[in-house]
């Protein structure tokens, strides 16, 4: 087993945020910049969903519209859960810029409830609830055009 600074005997441990963090910035990236290149919602991903999100003015909530195309199925007709989880990972990160931080994700649960079906259109919302010094705590979720929720997250967003 290869040791791994920042963790105890090689494996994953509490240090691990930390060595991934000084993995980044070892490697020439002093701070975290949007290129536009993300796959959710950077305006240069061709390949992306390029989501485009605002803030509720009536409800304080990030919210995006979002028609996932085919080639994000799993099951026939139906979304990929892990589109669904990175999605709402990517909202989540957006309300806490809201809030005014500036963060990365920590820790996110997803719990889905029903399946999203291909084209059709479904919104995205996210709320920050707390922040407990650099932890940002948010929670977000995936509504059909119905309001039905989909798939719910909470997440713990680290500061950067």
């Amino acid at each position: 087993m290869r040791f791994i600074p920042g963790c105890q005997d090689g494996r994953p441990g509490p240090g691990r945020l930390f060595f991934a963090r000084e993995k980044v910035y070892s490697s020439g990236m002093n701070e975290f910049n949007d290129d536009q290149n993300c796959f959710v919602c950077g305006k240069k991903n061709t390949a992306g969903l390029q989501l485009e999100f605002a803030r509720n003015p009536e409800t304080g909530d990030t919210e995006a519209r979002v028609a996932f195309p085919v080639q994000f199925q799993g099951w026939r007709s139906t979304v990929h859960g892990g589109l669904l989880a990175t999605v709402l990972d990517e909202t989540l990160i957006k309300a806490a810029a809201d809030a005014g931080h500036k963060c990365v994700t920590a820790e996110i649960t997803v719990k889905y409830r029903k399946p999203a079906m291909t084209g059709e259109s479904c919104r995205v919302s996210a709320r920050t609830l707390e922040t407990r010094g650099r932890i940002v705590f948010a929670e977000g979720r995936i509504c059909d055009a119905q309001g039905q929720v989909l798939a719910q997250a909470t997440g713990k967003l680290f500061k950067v």
